[in-house]
């Protein structure tokens, strides 16, 4: 009587900790920078999107810069990466556009349900055509 009641009682523990849904691991990466022209001015309205190196989705995040030629890009992942590729474009068409890679530095402590990373960048596009800035 007593080997059934505890094997009931195994049971119901068995059965409530396999409800019990575990929380996920999250990874934000965020990237934020400036870009200038090479006469050092901010460029507003550059498109920069920031894309996974490898992945079959495809996810990316898209910004424009601001007056100050300031943006700021984030990714939110559920699984690790330390590549991404950051594209520059203007819609302009007056600086030529540009590939950058980054890397992320490796997670100091694995345990930790959500880890955030965060790199500071400036940028200085090229103009399309020839220019002298003296």
């Amino acid at each position: 009587m007593c080997f059934k009641r505890s094997f009931i009682l195994f049971l119901f523990t068995l059965l409530l900790t396999s409800c019990i849904e575990r929380e996920e691991y999250l990874y934000s990466y965020m990237l934020e920078g400036e870009v200038k022209n090479i006469v050092n001015i901010p460029l507003q309205g550059i498109t920069v999107i920031m894309r996974r190196t490898y992945d079959t989705k495809q996810k990316a995040d898209t910004a424009f810069t601001d007056a100050q030629g300031k943006y700021s890009v984030s990714l939110t992942l559920t699984s690790r990466q330390r590549i991404f590729i950051v594209e520059y474009t203007d819609p302009k068409l007056k600086y030529r556009d540009t590939l950058r890679r980054f890397s992320f530095k490796d997670p100091e402590d694995e345990s930790a349900l959500h880890q955030k990373y965060t790199i500071y960048d400036s940028m200085r596009l090229q103009s399309r055509t020839h220019v002298n800035p003296i």
